[in-house]
C-alpha cells in the first residue's frame, strides 16, 4: 500500500526552477510528458488481411468544413503501406480495459507483418453498417466490435503533407467520411447527457521497456463565462452544431443574442424546423427577421 502511495504521490514543484532537457528522438515521450489519446486504425493488406495499428497521432485537422484528420505514422508501417494502396481506413476508440491494453501494446510493436501481429490479438471484427463499405473487397476494413466510436476515413490524395521517404514518418490527411457511435453513446451525445466514456490516455513508450497508460477521473464541467467576448459567438457555436444541413450566418446569430441561454436551443430548433419546411439551408438575417415579425403579429 505504502509503495503505491509513494509511486503516485502528487509532486509539488511550484517553487522549483525550470531545467532545459535535451532533444532526443521521439522527444514527446523520451524527454517530456505528453498525454495522448490513441486510435486503433484498421486497414487491409494485399492478401486481404485486416491490420490493426495503434496510433496516438490521429488528430483533428479540418474541423469547420472539409472535415478531416491528420494521421502520423512510420513511413514503412503496415498502416501507411495499406492506406497508400487502398485509400481507406477506420479509426477505433475503446474504453479503458487493462487486458485490452496489453493487446494494444503488442499490436504496436514495429517490424511485425500483419499475420504475425494479428495472431496475438483478441478483438472481434464486424461489418460496417455503412452502405458501400462491405468487407471482403480488399479495400474496406471491418470494424472492431469492442470500440465505442469509429471514424471511417478516406485518404486525401490532394494534400502532399510533408512526406520524405528518407525520413522516419509519413504524414497523411484523411477525410472524415462517417462518425459511428454505439447506440448508448449516440444517445448521450445527442441529448446533452453529462456522461463521458472512460477513454484511456497514453503516456507512450518510456524507460526503454514499458508502454504507459492511465485512466482519467470522473469528468466534470465548468460553465463558460457569459460576460466575455461577443455574445454572437456563443450563439454561432451552438446554432451551427444543431443540424447537419441547416447553418446560420453570423448576422442571423447576432439577431438572437437577446434570447435567454436557457431558451436558446429551443428557439434555434424552432428556426431550423421552419427552415426545413421552406427549403432554406442557410438561415440569414432576413429569415430571422421574418420569423420575429410573424411571432410579434401572432402575439
Amino acid at each position: 500500500m505504502f509503495g503505491w502511495l509513494r509511486k503516485n504521490r502528487r509532486i509539488n514543484s511550484f517553487d522549483e526552477a525550470f531545467v532545459k532537457n535535451p532533444h532526443r528522438d521521439n522527444w514527446y515521450q523520451a524527454n517530456s510528458y505528453y498525454p495522448l489519446p490513441f486510435a486503433l486504425v484498421t486497414t487491409v493488406d494485399e492478401q486481404g488481411q485486416t491490420n490493426i495499428g495503434p496510433h496516438s497521432f490521429t488528430m483533428p485537422y479540418g474541423v469547420i468544413s472539409d472535415y478531416s484528420l491528420v494521421l502520423i505514422t512510420r513511413y514503412n508501417s503496415n498502416t501507411a503501406i495499406n492506406l497508400m494502396r487502398t485509400k481507406k481506413c477506420a479509426l477505433h476508440f475503446i474504453e479503458f480495459d487493462k487486458k485490452q491494453l496489453k493487446t494494444v501494446v503488442g499490436l504496436g510493436y514495429p517490424g511485425q507483418t500483419t499475420a504475425e501481429k494479428m495472431a496475438h490479438q483478441n478483438f472481434t471484427f464486424i461489418d460496417s453498417p455503412t452502405q458501400g463499405r462491405a468487407t471482403g473487397d480488399g479495400i474496406h476494413p471491418p470494424l472492431i466490435k469492442e470500440a465505442i466510436q469509429v471514424y471511417e476515413c478516406t485518404l486525401d490524395e490532394s494534400v502532399n503533407f510533408n512526406y520524405n521517404e528518407q525520413g522516419s514518418a509519413r504524414n497523411f490527411i484523411i477525410k472524415l467520411d462517417n462518425i459511428l457511435l454505439k447506440e448508448s453513446w449516440h444517445h448521450h451525445i445527442n441529448n446533452n447527457n453529462a456522461i463521458m466514456p472512460n477513454l484511456p490516455i497514453s503516456y507512450g513508450f518510456r524507460d526503454g521497456k514499458d508502454f504507459w497508460f492511465t485512466e482519467h477521473g470522473k469528468p466534470f464541467s465548468i460553465p463558460t463565462p457569459t460576460d466575455r467576448g461577443p455574445k454572437a459567438q456563443a450563439v454561432i457555436y451552438t446554432a451551427n452544431r444543431l443540424d447537419d444541413e441547416i447553418k446560420f450566418t453570423d448576422e442571423a446569430c447576432e439577431k438572437l443574442t437577446g434570447v435567454p441561454k436557457v431558451f436558446l436551443k429551443t428557439a434555434l430548433n424552432g428556426i431550423i424546423k421552419r427552415a426545413k419546411q421552406e427549403g432554406v439551408i442557410l438561415v440569414d438575417e432576413a429569415f430571422v427577421d421574418k420569423i420575429n415579425e410573424e411571432r410579434q403579429k401572432g402575439n
